[in-house]
C-alpha cells in the first residue's frame, strides 16, 4: 500500500469518528459521509521526491 493510500484510509476513519452513523456503518445521509466517499475516489500520481511523499497529482 502507497504512502497516499494509507494517509487517505487515516483519513477517512479520522472522518467516521466524527459521526455516531459513519462509525457504525449506519446508511444515512451527512456531509461527513459525502466528504467520506469523495476522499474515497481520489487517485493520481504520487510526487515523491528523495524517497519522501510530497503530494499527489490528482487525474480525472
Amino acid at each position: 500500500m502507497s504512502e497516499f493510500e494509507k494517509q487517505k484510509y487515516t483519513i477517512i476513519s479520522q472522518l467516521k469518528g466524527l459521526c455516531a452513523h459513519c462509525a457504525n456503518e449506519v446508511h444515512h445521509s451527512c456531509r461527513l459521509q459525502s466528504i467520506v466517499t469523495e476522499l474515497a475516489t481520489l487517485s493520481g500520481v504520487p510526487l515523491i521526491v528523495n524517497d519522501r511523499f510530497n503530494g499527489l497529482l490528482i487525474h480525472k
